[in-house]
């Protein structure tokens, strides 16, 4: 028959880590490290979706029969609804 468990460690919540401690110190580094990670994860995700959403509305808005844009043709596009871009 196996051996019961001793007293001590039944039933043993995780131990309290002291504020000051070199744990303490390791965990709070962790876990701004992933903040960080997340933030910027987030902040790219939403920079590509704004240049994905221009680049469809270009694509939406070019006339498939013209094979070349020249300076003037891109800016009168641009023009036309300019609300979602200026013109440079």
């Amino acid at each position: 028959m196996p051996k019961a468990p001793k007293g001590k460690s039944v039933g043993q919540e995780k131990k309290v880590i002291h504020p000051y401690s070199r744990k303490a110190a390791q965990i709070t580094r962790e876990a701004h490290k992933q903040e960080k990670k997340e933030k910027l994860k987030n902040e790219k995700a939403l920079r590509l979706k704004l240049i994905g959403e221009k680049l469809q509305w270009f694509q939406n808005h070019l006339d498939p029969k013209k094979v070349g844009y020249s300076k003037r043709d891109a800016c009168e596009l641009i023009e036309r609804d300019s609300r979602h871009f200026k013109c440079r």
